[in-house]
C-alpha cells in the first residue's frame, strides 16, 4: 500500500516535532502517532471505507503526502471527516480519548443521576422541552431523592429546558431540577426543587420480572433495558423463573432498550424459544476488506459468563420458553440489538409489537485500539503512549431470510404512545401502565386503556436518555470475538 509509513521516517518525524496548530476536545496537541491509528484502523475496518475517498487505499501518492494529511487535523476533526455521510447514513460512529472509560460503558458503569428520561416539546410552536422520568435506577441519587416514574421537570440549574441547551444542562455533575405537573395537556412549574449529583453506577439491565394470571392465561413479562453480556446469567435467571412458572405468553418490555451486545441479542432469542437450536439467528457482514470475519450467529443451547471487563469467566445451560408468539413492547429508545431480536425472531415466530415505532439501526461497532498487531481489535500490544479509541460501524445485521431490519425503525402492530398518559403514568410492572395494559388486552381481549393527554402526539416526543447518550443505541461485538485480521 502506498501509505505504508516506513518506520525510519515515521521517528524521524516525531522527532522533528511535527504537530498542529489545532487542538482536540480535550486541549491535548494532536498526535501523529493516534492519527495515524485512526486513519489505519479506520482503512481497515470503516464498514463504508469504499465510499470515502479520504479512506481509499490509493489516496497518498506517498508517504510526505499522507503524513501533511493526517497531521491537518486535531484527532476528533480527523476521525468525523472520515465517516460516510456522517450524520446521515452513518449516525453512530465515534471516538474516545480513554479506553477505559469505553469498557466501562460496556459493562453498564458510568456516572448518572439514576433515572433515565424522555424529553417531550411543551407544544407544537415552541423549543422549550420538558422531561419526565421513565424510570428509576434502584439505590442511585434519584431513588434516593424519592424520585419516580412520571415526575416532570421543567428546569435545570434554574434554566427553561430547550431544545438548544438540554445536553449542555443535562451533562452537569450536579443538577437542580426544577420539577413540574401536567394538566389538561398544559405543563405548569411549581416550587418544588431536587437535587443530584451523579455518581457511578452500574445498571443490571433485567429490570423487572412478574407473571399475570388472567383467566385461561399465565403471562410473563419481563422489563429488559439493556444487552450486557456481564448479566447474560441474570438474564437466563429471569427467564428460568418464567419457565417454572409454565407460563403460556410472554411480553418482553424492550422500550427503553438501546441495545449492546449481538451475542446476548441470540442468546435471549434462544432463551425466548429453544425449538430452533443450530439454526441461523442472525448473520453479520464486514467491508469487503475484512469480508473474512462475516459470521452467522446461532440459536444457542449454552451461554457465556462474562465479569464486568467482559472476560469469560464460565458457562451456563440456557433455560427455554418454547415460545411460537411474542408480544414486545416498543418505543424510539428501542434500538440495535433489540431490533436485532425482533427482525431475527420473526422468520420463526410470530411477533406482535405494541408501543411506537424503533429507532432505525441496522449496523453495528466493535472497538479499535492503537494495536496494529491484533489488527486493532484488542489492548494487546496497544500503544502505551495515549489511551484513545473507537467505536466506529463495521458491520450490517440481517435475519436468517437475509433480510434487513428497517433503516427507519420497524412500526408497531399495537400503535401505543406513553407520553399520551403522562398526567397518570402508572409503575413499570401496574397491570394499567398503558403500554402493557394494551399488551394485555391484545393477548387476553380485555378492554383497552384510554389516553389521557392527547395533546402530546408522536411528533412531540424529542429524544430520550437513550437517544442522547451516544452509548445508548450501541450494538457491539464481545471482546471474546474470533477477528481474521
Amino acid at each position: 500500500m502506498k501509505t505504508k509509513i516506513y518506520l525510519l521516517a515515521f521517528l524521524l518525524l516525531l522527532s522533528l516535532g511535527f504537530t498542529s496548530c489545532n487542538n482536540d476536545d480535550d486541549g491535548k496537541s494532536p498526535s501523529i502517532s493516534v492519527n495515524d491509528f485512526v486513519w489505519k484502523a479506520l482503512n481497515s475496518w470503516y464498514y463504508w471505507q469504499e465510499d470515502v475517498a479520504n479512506l481509499a487505499d490509493n489516496r497518498f501518492s506517498s508517504d510526505g503526502e499522507y503524513m501533511q494529511f493526517i497531521e491537518s487535523k486535531s484527532t476528533d476533526d480527523l476521525f468525523f471527516s472520515l465517516l460516510y455521510n456522517y450524520g446521515t447514513t452513518d449516525r453512530f460512529s465515534w471516538i474516545v480519548p480513554d479506553y477505559h472509560t469505553l469498557e466501562n460503558q460496556f459493562a453498564g458503569i458510568n456516572f448518572s443521576f439514576g433515572m433515565k428520561y424522555g424529553l417531550v416539546y411543551i407544544n407544537s410552536n415552541s423549543t422549550n422541552l420538558f422531561g419526565y422520568v421513565q424510570y428509576i435506577i434502584p439505590n442511585s441519587p434519584a431513588a434516593n431523592a424519592g424520585l419516580k416514574r412520571g415526575d416532570i421537570f421543567v428546569k435545570i440549574n434554574g434554566n427553561q429546558l430547550t431544545d438548544f441547551n438540554y445536553t449542555e444542562l443535562l451533562a452537569s455533575q450536579t443538577a437542580t431540577f426544577g420539577m413540574g405537573y401536567l394538566e389538561n395537556g398544559q405543563i405548569f412549574s411549581t416550587n418544588q426543587e431536587v437535587s443530584l449529583t451523579k455518581v457511578e453506577l452500574q445498571e443490571n439491565p433485567v429490570y423487572l420480572t412478574k407473571v399475570f394470571n388472567q383467566g385461561s392465561h399465565k403471562i410473563g413479562y419481563v422489563v429488559y433495558n439493556g444487552f450486557r453480556a456481564n448479566f447474560n446469567d441474570e438474564l437466563n435467571d429471569a427467564i428460568g423463573q418464567l419457565s417454572a412458572q409454565g407460563i403460556t405468553d410472554m411480553i418482553l418490555d424492550l422500550r427503553y432498550n438501546g441495545g449492546g451486545s449481538v451475542e446476548t441479542s441470540t442468546y435471549l432469542g434462544s432463551m425466548l424459544t429453544g425449538q430452533f437450536n443450530g439454526q441461523d439467528f442472525t448473520r453479520i457482514a464486514f467491508n469487503s476488506k475484512a469480508a473474512q470475519n462475516n459470521k452467522s450467529y446461532i440459536f444457542e443451547n449454552t451461554g457465556k459468563v462474562y465479569n464486568d471487563d467482559l472476560t469469560e469467566v464460565g458457562t451456563f445451560g440456557l433455560n427455554h420458553l418454547q415460545l411460537n408468539h411474542l408480544t414486545v413492547l416498543t418505543a424510539r429508545g428501542t434500538a440495535s440489538a433489540s431490533e436485532m431480536l425482533i427482525s431475527c425472531l420473526k422468520p420463526y415466530i410470530s411477533v406482535n409489537l405494541v408501543g411506537t415505532k424503533t429507532y432505525g439501526k441496522t449496523v453495528g461497532s466493535i472497538t479499535l485500539y492503537d494495536s496494529p498487531s491484533s489488527a486493532y481489535t484488542s489492548t494487546n500490544n496497544i500503544n502505551p503512549s495515549h489511551t484513545w479509541a473507537m467505536q466506529p460501524i463495521v458491520f450490517e445485521y440481517r435475519n436468517s431470510l437475509d433480510q434487513p431490519s428497517p433503516t427507519l425503525g420497524i412500526p408497531a402492530d399495537v400503535e401505543v404512545n406513553e407520553i399520551q398518559y403522562l398526567e397518570n403514568l402508572p409503575e413499570l410492572g401496574n397491570p394499567s401502565e398503558p403500554l402493557l395494559a394494551a399488551a394485555l388486552s391484545e393477548i387476553t381481549g380485555s378492554a383497552k386503556v384510554k389516553k389521557n393527554s392527547a395533546n402530546f402526539s408522536e411528533e412531540s416526543a424529542f429524544k430520550t436518555s437513550q437517544t442522547i447518550d451516544r452509548w445508548g443505541t450501541e450494538m457491539y461485538l464481545n471482546k471474546g470475538f474470533a477477528f481474521n485480521p
